[in-house]
């Protein structure tokens, strides 16, 4: 057997691949007797891959705090302060809720790298069986195609747009937001490098280089995606990747490098081109943001009760109505002084602390908590109600590709269209009869602008991991509410090592490109 890449890599993928292994640390992650060639001559071998490419988004992780994506969104949203724990009976999640999200970094690192050995690999499956094509798959003219092609093709569009994905998740905890295009980052793996499985690791490649590779991967993916999308070869289920996460991904990570010119076009592309709409005013206490059959949904995981992962998963985590840590007295709740700031004519205010109201005994246990926005897609609710875990999770919704455009806008002194953008979304998010004051703060939304857009990505977009990389794209200082159990009340996102992660101490012991300049410094972070 050839040597395994290297390192921390391995134990995501393993996991995801052969989770049946008794040790996941000494098993290929192909199964311990096939052969890279063996592999690769499969016939399935791509859509097994991606397919099992797609459950790491969700995978249980061996703690009630590590269940994939929707963990990690919570660890960021905890860790700025727009999401608050205020008690800890089981501490989950306690040390995100204490800025200690640092201590995840190897989980982090861990998770996005085992995503990208997952797509080289598959990328490489695509390209030992149709290597001519694989050269330019953009150019590839529908008629000239088998359908075994095209669906290849597909394949590969969804595969570049999980591994732009993951690098860009890569740059929002390890790159500092204000950090030169000519400092050093994170290393970067293609197909190419994975193809001998000989290597042990790589340099730290720099800023610029890792955002040229998110930018081609995700590019390459749009173009592929229109090829196939125009002969109607498309996702079949919305946790697979699109044409419309592709752009709202490169979309979003213009704005976080700061290229608002074509942070704007994308996600204009994005709104102009999907199917998908914004979530309508008569839905926005209803849906309870808990079905993936919702049309504003760009990206989400339909749950079943074969892929549940019961309390591990983010309404075990959040939602009251549900058999939950919530329910059961680690209320996760919104930061009371940004719930205190939401004006009376936004709708979204409900979305918290309807029971805390509610006048029934114990009430205020439960102050704070996502009661309007996640609960229980089981009915009536019914505190502790749902024991099935089976609410849906969003990852993305088209709301994100508004105030990408909103904001980009904004920065590039573009005002009319940042306000167009903006208010496409407030419109839909106001209280029948507060027409007057909803007026009222348009009219005056001029003299803060950019602040109007930084509430609504607090609030529109509270509790699905957008949290961190907004503080750290404005960069301002935040003051929290007394709902927090950290004695801190005050965020300041230029705490680098709180905002900023360091390279996992792993990869600076193991990876020999790393270790030569790095490894003194190891032990005193």
């Amino acid at each position: 057997m050839k040597k395994i890449y290297y390192i921390l890599a391995l134990v995501a993928t393993s996991l995801a691949v052969s989770s049946c292994a008794d040790s996941y640390l000494d098993s290929y992650p192909y199964g311990s007797s096939i052969t890279e060639e063996q592999y690769l001559n499969m016939d399935d071998a791509t859509e097994g891959t991606v397919k099992g490419l797609y459950t790491l988004l969700y995978e249980y992780g061996g703690d009630h705090d590590v269940f994939g994506l929707r963990s990690i969104d919570m660890y960021g949203d905890l860790l700025c302060g727009d999401m608050a724990l205020k008690t800890q009976n089981y501490g989950w999640f306690a040390t995100d809720e204490k800025e200690q999200t640092y201590t995840r970094r190897a989980y982090f690192w861990n998770y996005y790298y085992g995503i990208i050995r997952i797509c080289n690999k598959a990328l490489n499956a695509i390209e030992n069986k149709y290597p001519q094509e694989f050269a330019n798959l953009a150019a590839v003219h529908p008629d000239d195609a088998t359908d075994d092609l095209l669906r290849m093709m597909m394949y590969a569009a969804e595969i570049y747009t999980m591994r732009g994905w993951a690098y860009a998740g890569l740059t929002r905890y390890f790159i500092a937001p204000d950090a030169d295009l000519n400092s050093p980052a994170v290393p970067i793996y293609t197909e190419e490098d994975t193809k001998g499985d000989t290597i042990l690791g790589a340099p730290r490649a720099n800023v610029a280089d890792v955002y040229l590779r998110i930018e081609e991967d995700l590019t390459t993916a749009i173009e592929v995606f229109e090829v196939t999308d125009a002969v109607g070869i498309q996702r079949t289920n919305k946790i697979e990747a699109n044409i419309d996460m592709a752009r709202i991904t490169l979309a979003y990570s213009y704005l976080n490098k700061g290229d608002y010119a074509k942070a704007y076009t994308i996600a204009v592309e994005a709104i102009e081109n999907t199917t998908a709409n914004l979530l309508p005013t008569e839905q926005v206490l209803t849906t309870g943001f808990n079905d993936i059959s919702n049309n504003n949904w760009i990206w989400g995981k339909d749950v079943t009760v074969e892929n549940t992962t019961s309390l591990a998963s983010f309404f075990g985590q959040c939602d009251i109505y549900s058999w939950s840590y919530a329910s059961a007295g680690d209320v996760k709740g919104i930061d009371q002084l940004l719930y205190e700031s939401i004006p009376a004519w936004d709708l979204r205010k409900y979305w918290w602390n309807n029971y805390a109201t509610s006048g029934q005994k114990n009430a205020n246990k439960f102050q704070y908590a996502p009661d309007g926005k996640f609960y229980s897609a089981k009915l009536p609710a019914k505190i502790q109600g749902d024991k099935d875990w089976l609410s849906d999770d969003v990852f993305m919704r088209l709301e994100a590709a508004y105030l990408i455009a909103a904001e980009a806008a904004c920065r590039n002194n573009d005002y009319v269209n940042a306000k167009n953008y903006l208010f496409a979304i407030t419109d839909l998010r106001v209280v029948g009869g507060m027409e007057t004051e909803y007026q009222a703060w348009k009219d005056n939304v001029d003299n803060d602008l950019l602040a109007a857009i930084k509430y609504n990505w607090r609030v529109e977009l509270w509790g699905e991991g957008y949290g961190l990389q907004t503080l750290r794209r404005y960069g301002e200082k935040v003051s929290l509410g007394d709902n927090h159990l950290r004695s801190n009340k005050e965020v300041d996102p230029s705490a680098a090592r709180k905002f900023t992660f360091e390279l996992p101490n792993s990869e600076l012991y193991y990876n020999p490109y790393i270790r030569t300049t790095d490894t003194e410094n190891m032990h005193k972070k």
